[in-house]
């Protein structure tokens, strides 16, 4: 390598470095701005830390402790991974990102913070965009590799439905991490036709192993990819090196379950994985699925610009059958990794958009493993046509950041960024402010598990006081009875101004009530 070449390659790190901590910065700046937390997140910390399990007793009160360290690793309970294992295998969920939650939380015992969660999948949000120029450079080939990979990840990490993946504190953003690295691992392998034990295969098997324990999404992706990467082999005739993948990937699969029984029932037996089949199974929902992702990638990656895309990508696309016809131009469109790349992202895309739950704009983390696979596709298809057509290069790549840099910033200047809830912020400043207060949680006995998404308002308090708004037998305890301003916090449900109204009955200190704040399936209410 001249000197020449290595200037080169110290420009492209230093600018891809800067690239990264510029992001790196974005993701601080919204870390900052989340204020509040969605039910599954606060399910992440408690099912991940739970210490004794939170149980609601009618006209009982809780103490502050009783809540709070069911959601937090106390001091002597650090590492507990066996306790994490049990705990998923009664969910749906594989439990390998709840072990590096529970290690972040282990690390700052008796702490209750957004910035664990967002740490733990900041330090995968590096991994994947490493990852993800790594593939890009490596499918695009070493002319434009380097500005293929720099388009790639300044399209992907400013993105707002990335950001809003690193926002939410569960698996995504570790299963984008393992979905790159497979691919990697398959282009890698493909290109240098690197097949060896320790290179390739005992990687990959380690992969599947991490992939399929982190979210069973996974499988999916290496389903298509594998199925790809096998029709390579087939093509070629290295029958060896197809049964020793074989082999490989079952080993790696075998050994996950091995170690994971609940996995099957998971998938087969357990309410999401029934769920998932039936839509599969059902042909008339495919369009209507497929809208709505298409929707999601459209709103929230590509700020409604796909179909513009897509129309120019169409374009080019019969133009450069016209002038192949005329022998004006040579060579096939995708090489063999871009068509491996795209081949695995359009399966997975499709099987996800009808496996999984529609969820509005929060179903973006489904996708979210395939969304810097697909820009790089967008990508690398509109270089190759456009390539021949303008001559220089450098402008070509130019106009391409510009435009993704415009489509990021607009879309993050129209707050696209979701998972942050800064609605939350003065109800939180509120709660704070009358910690000291009588809190009074009449809730749902049908749904008495949704009390726990209050549990970021609920362990301010002292202690709660809970009451079943099924039981219609008004409150005695004097607490309530005597004081002088109350909280309570009222589910929605039927007799929601019955309860409001038996408050008022049984303390005749109090006069009024008014809303003071709303959280999905509760309303905060002030009493004076």
């Amino acid at each position: 390598m001249n000197i020449a070449s290595k200037k080169r390659n110290l420009i492209f790190v230093v600018i891809m470095a800067v690239l990264l901590l510029g992001q790196l910065a974005l993701l601080f700046y919204y870390g900052n701005q989340k204020a509040g937390f969605h039910e599954d997140e606060l399910y992440t910390f408690y099912s991940t830390n739970k210490t004794a399990g939170l149980f609601v007793n009618d006209r009982q009160w809780a103490q502050q402790e009783e809540l709070r360290n069911d959601f937090v690793v106390l001091p002597g309970e650090q590492f507990r991974y066996n306790v994490v294992k049990q705990m998923q295998s009664w969910d749906v969920h594989p439990p390998i990102y709840y072990y590096i939650f529970h290690t972040a939380c282990s690390l700052f015992p008796d702490v209750f913070s957004k910035w664990l969660g967002i740490s733990v999948n900041m330090i995968a949000f590096v991994g994947s965009f490493l990852l993800l120029a790594y593939g890009a450079y490596m499918a695009a080939g070493e002319q434009h590799g380097k500005m293929m990979a720099f388009l790639s990840c300044l399209g992907w990490g400013f993105s707002s439905a990335v950001i809003s993946g690193v926002m939410f504190i569960r698996m995504y953003q570790w299963l984008t991490l393992f979905i790159l690295l497979c691919m990697d691992l398959h282009l890698r392998a493909m290109k240098k036709q690197d097949f060896r034990i320790l290179s390739f295969y005992l990687p990959l098997s380690i992969t599947v192993f991490l992939g399929f324990l982190t979210q069973y999404y996974y499988i999916i992706f290496h389903f298509f990819l594998g199925a790809g990467f096998c029709l390579l082999f087939l093509k070629n005739k290295k029958m060896k090196e197809l049964l020793a993948y074989f082999i490989t990937c079952a080993a790696g699969l075998g050994l996950a379950i091995c170690y994971y029984p609940s996995s099957l029932a998971h998938i087969f037996r357990g309410y999401r994985g029934t769920e998932a089949v039936s839509e599969f199974s059902n042909a008339s929902n495919t369009f209507e699925r497929l809208r709505f992702f298409y929707g999601l990638f459209d709103d929230f990656v590509m700020n409604g610009t796909l179909s513009i895309w897509l129309l120019l990508i169409c374009i080019g696309l019969v133009t450069r059958g016209y002038l192949k016809k005329r022998g004006k131009v040579k060579g096939s469109l995708l090489n063999a990794s871009a068509g491996l790349m795209l081949f695995a992202a359009l399966g997975y895309f499709f099987t996800i958009a009808k496996t999984a739950l529609l969820l509005g704009e929060t179903s973006n983390r489904y996708q979210l493993p395939v969304y810097g696979i697909l820009i790089f596709l967008i990508l690398y298809v509109t270089w190759k046509l456009a390539d021949g057509m303008i001559g220089n290069y450098r402008i070509m790549a130019g106009a391409l950041a510009l435009v993704f840099v415009l489509i990021d910033g607009l879309a993050l200047k129209n707050d696209r960024v979701f998972f942050l809830y800064t609605e939350e912020k003065e109800i939180m400043e509120f709660v704070k402010e009358h910690a000291e207060e009588p809190v009074v949680v009449f809730y749902n006995e049908a749904s008495a598990d949704h009390v726990w998404w209050l549990s970021d308002e609920l362990i301010q308090y002292p202690k709660v006081y809970f009451a079943s708004q099924g039981n219609r037998e008004l409150i005695k305890d004097e607490t309530i009875t005597n004081s002088r301003r109350l909280l309570v916090y009222v589910a929605d449900y039927e007799n929601q101004e019955e309860c409001l109204k038996g408050i008022l009955r049984v303390n005749e200190n109090l006069k009024s009530y008014q809303v003071v704040g709303e959280k999905k399936l509760w309303t905060l209410y002030e009493f004076s």
